[in-house]
């Protein structure tokens, strides 16, 4: 009897939910979980149709894993992003629509041909855990977390944390691991094992230990990631828990790191929620997170706000 729609979403969450958790969980153990013979097939449909990241991690940031991130506005986009391409500083880097234009992380400091509106170094990532509700939904417990904030009441979390001062014991057998595990943590052991010096057992202390020195990021799409726009969000907070307390309500998950004073979000936005466009006046209302900004900055909130949409962009595996 084959699932119903109902069913796979379900099971999808559950996926997510136990990738979170234990991004190396075995199929059986899945299988036995969602309630399915071959969890196997429900994981693969979730990772081809876009609705669960395949997991992977970055490097925290300690003293001998610095990365810097820029976000600038350049003249000629498109032509940085070609000689990037070419650029063995630069692990990732991106074109975008909006301002910034531009976004570059790099493994040592670069001069970057534009207005910069942020750079330097980037902190730890963090990444949310998706909630189980609707857009609607978290819309509305948004508004009413910006309408009943009260900074008198505000306490940090220190949710986001840096270790520039700190150096992890890091060689280079390790870094051979964080390559082979960097784009997808659920890779196979044997071949791995077959065509390097790494030992099994050199494998399993990595793995136990990989939380010390490294995010381990895995994210949620509901509708699939096709869904939804790709966005980086640029605040300027004196209330940075509360910003990313309150963003992670968005039900997909939400990738949050900081870059100088600057608080960074990337997140993936359903498309009527930024950018409604009609001749009605009733469909103005539905800009949901630009009016939620607003309140914020009308509040003191936030002191600054930039956004854009993600076009392009390309990686390497360094």
């Amino acid at each position: 009897m084959r699932a119903t729609d109902k069913e796979k979403r379900r099971q999808y969450r559950t996926i997510y939910r136990l990738l979170y958790e234990n991004p190396r969980i075995t199929l059986k153990d899945i299988s036995k979980i969602i309630g399915v013979f071959f969890g196997k097939n429900r994981l693969n449909e979730a990772f081809e149709q876009g609705r669960i990241s395949i997991p992977q991690i970055r490097k925290k940031s300690s003293k001998n894993f610095s990365e810097y991130v820029y976000f600038a506005n350049c003249e000629d986009p498109l032509e940085l992003f070609l000689q990037y391409c070419e650029d063995q500083r630069v692990s990732y880097h991106a074109v975008m629509q909006g301002s910034p234009n531009l976004w570059v992380i790099s493994k040592e400091e670069i001069v970057i041909d534009g207005d910069v509106l942020v750079g330097g170094l980037r902190s730890d990532y963090h990444i949310s855990f998706a909630p189980n509700h609707s857009w609607g939904t978290s819309i509305k417990i948004m508004r009413g977390r910006v309408s009943n904030f009260d900074p008198e009441d505000y306490q940090p979390k220190g949710t986001i944390e840096t270790h520039w001062d700190e150096t992890i014991d890091w060689d280079e057998k390790d870094e051979e691991l964080f390559i082979y595990f960097k784009y997808n943590m659920r890779k196979p052991l044997t071949p791995f094992i077959k065509e390097s010096d790494i030992t099994a057992e050199k494998i399993k202390k990595w793995l136990k230990r990989l939380p010390e020195c490294c995010t381990i990021i895995t994210r949620y799409y509901p509708e699939t990631r096709a869904a939804y726009d790709p966005y980086i969000f640029i605040f300027e907070t004196d209330y940075e828990d509360f910003i990313i307390d309150l963003f992670s309500e968005l039900p997909t998950s939400c990738l949050f790191f900081k870059v100088s004073d600057k608080l960074i979000l990337h997140a993936y936005v359903d498309r009527e929620f930024l950018r409604k466009v009609g001749s009605d006046t009733n469909d103005i209302p539905q800009l949901h997170i630009p009016l939620l900004i607003r309140d914020l900055s009308k509040k003191g909130v936030l002191r600054r706000a930039d956004w854009a949409t993600v076009a392009y962009h390309y990686r390497k595996l360094i």
